[in-house]
């Protein structure tokens, strides 16, 4: 779905159907804070990293919290994302860099439900997690 930004695009909302009639009505997406940005970063390194890498790696990131660089860089994300001509300041990358960039087979990689049979013995989703998880291991 291409961006739009308001009554100029309701034409071209109206041609693509009632899935997207009311697309230039909805919120902008909010970009995240940068220091929320970073503690997800460095949340989500916990798990993959010894204690002395996470360590460092929170070292780096804090150094990077308050340098110029990080400051500029969150500072160009808030303009692309007030920028009346971008309705929504990640779908670009999203689309262009997650999807259309991404050359792996999706089903294995992407789509869990076409590689995997339902579990009866699995009634909520945690426990299919931990089979799961259990499997692998």
């Amino acid at each position: 779905m291409p961006s739009n930004t308001g009554g100029s695009h309701r034409a071209i909302e109206k041609s693509l159907g009632r899935l997207y009639e009311n697309q230039s009505r909805l919120p902008r997406l909010p970009v995240p804070s940068l220091e929320s940005t970073l503690l997800k970063y460095s949340r989500s390194l916990e798990p993959l990293l010894s204690a002395e890498d996470l360590a460092e790696s929170k070292r780096v990131i804090e150094a990077f919290a308050k340098s110029s660089q990080a400051k500029e860089l969150q500072k160009r994300l808030e303009a692309r994302a007030a920028d009346p001509g971008c309705a929504n300041w990640l779908e670009e990358w999203w689309n262009d860099l997650s999807y259309m960039g991404y050359r792996d087979p999706v089903i294995p990689y992407v789509s869990y439900h076409y590689s995997f049979n339902d579990d009866p013995e699995c009634q909520r989703p945690n426990q299919r997690a931990a089979k799961l998880i259990l499997g692998a291991l």
